[in-house]
């Protein structure tokens, strides 16, 4: 994670999130910083497919349980998924109804060279942000300097269980 991740998932924070609250982060394995910090009166899950530090719980790369989280988040993970459209559904399976997301992916032109963890797939545009999450309430979808900021609502009227999202059986 890089200072201006960091930002961005403080200021949705301090904008959108109440505590106390359940929070998962997707990617959680710390290269280089956490979000843990920016949730200090929620439990907070840290959601990763390896062991290491920032991880709680290990989970395949395409189904992330069935627990249900009021906030999701997720920065500089996106890159790193083979198949961007499982990873948003299984992302949006686990929030629950009314549940936030918060994802911060690197843009086209971000300055950013390949990195693997394990692998380094994509850079994703506003646009390519909300198709992916079409099935939301995108509250606010944008690129900063390095990266594209997307926030987002899971309607309180999609009440499918956990892992029946589309695309999942």
């Amino acid at each position: 994670m890089h200072p201006e991740s960091y930002a961005a998932v403080d200021a949705f924070a301090k904008q959108y999130v109440k505590e106390p609250c359940r929070v998962a982060d997707v990617g959680s394995y710390d290269v280089n910083g956490t979000f843990r910090t920016i949730f200090p009166h929620c439990t907070y899950v840290g959601l990763d497919i390896a062991e290491g530090p920032g991880v709680d719980r290990v989970v395949s790369p395409y189904d992330f349980g069935d627990e249900l989280f009021d906030v999701l988040v997720s920065g500089s993970a996106l890159e790193h998924v083979q198949d961007m459209k499982f990873w948003a559904w299984a992302c949006i399976s686990i929030m629950r109804p009314g549940g936030l997301i918060c994802v911060v992916a690197p843009h086209g032109t971000s300055g950013f060279t390949e990195h693997r963890h394990p692998v380094d797939c994509w850079r994703i545009w506003p646009d390519g942000m909300r198709w992916l999450f079409q099935d939301l309430e995108i509250l606010d979808c944008r690129t900063d300097p390095r990266d594209t900021v997307m926030i987002a609502r899971r309607p309180i009227s999609d009440t499918r269980e956990p892992g029946k999202v589309r695309g999942k059986t």
